[in-house]
């Protein structure tokens, strides 16, 4: 039976980590957590949950990285924990966003659609009824350019909660930038051209509508798909390699936390 991982970005997200947590806990069997360069409580209460709950991981960045940069780090550490065979290549990796965004309730349905699918990654595409009329248009559009770069036809590719294979992620690091909010447009892209089998039906509804990015970063977000678009096109692919450091201190301070319960 696949194992279920949930690789949790966080940044200043003290007002809702609360309520996410314990409702991720019950859907998965791993959380890895990458506080990025909080400045409120949020690196305290992931430690306080992590001390309830064993198989909790803690990836504490020293600076903030932006949304694509959390997410790198969080997938190089399951593949870090899948060199240790605590990960084989089959298990599932859950990203989704600590705002309040997504339901972790879709989880046991979305790991039964992503097997009934035969799928290697399933991602959601969103309710819109919460969005701005300005903010839809703008994901037609990138979703739009993505399926033409990627040559497959996507729905919506700008939603956080999403479904990899863990053999998914060492062929999209190898092409992956991570700037800003580009991880959607990259993850989308480079997992279509490498060949894995991909699933955008599965619709979710948005609870509550999060404003935060602006033109500027939809600019980013087009520029680096079209790098990334040329990075595969030339074969001109990266080492995928991890700070070794900071991934065991996350390993041995997260199991020390365990200990402290």
């Amino acid at each position: 039976m696949p194992k279920t991982i949930v690789v949790l970005p966080v940044y200043n997200e003290e007002k809702t980590l609360g309520n996410i947590l314990p409702r991720l806990a019950r859907q998965v069997d791993f959380l890895v957590c990458v506080n990025d360069g909080s400045r409120d409580k949020s690196l305290a209460l992931l430690k306080a949950f992590a001390r309830k709950r064993k198989n909790t991981y803690i990836v504490d960045l020293p600076a903030n990285t932006g949304m694509a940069g959390a997410l790198k780090q969080g997938f190089l550490f399951v593949l870090y924990l899948a060199g240790k065979k605590m990960a084989g290549p089959e298990d599932v990796v859950v990203t989704i966003d600590a705002d309040g965004q997504h339901k972790p309730e879709y989880i046991p349905a979305l790991v039964r659609h992503l097997a009934a699918r035969r799928a290697d990654v399933v991602l959601t595409r969103r309710d819109f009824s919460v969005y701005p009329t300005y903010k839809i248009w703008g994901n037609r559009f990138l979703t739009w350019t993505n399926s033409l770069l990627s040559g497959q036809k996507y729905r919506d590719v700008e939603s956080g909660l999403r479904l990899l294979k863990v053999k998914t992620l060492e062929p999209i690091l190898r092409y992956y930038r991570g700037v800003k909010y580009s991880c959607a447009q990259e993850i989308a892209l480079i997992s279509a051209r490498e060949g894995f089998k991909i699933d955008n039906e599965f619709e979710v509804e948005v609870p509550l509508y999060r404003a935060g990015t602006t033109v500027w970063d939809g600019f980013i977000v087009l520029s680096m798909s079209l790098v990334v678009f040329l990075r595969w096109l030339t074969k001109t692919s990266s080492p995928v390699a991890w700070d070794g450091a900071l991934m065991e201190e996350s390993l041995e301070k997260s199991r020390a936390l365990w200990k402290r319960r």
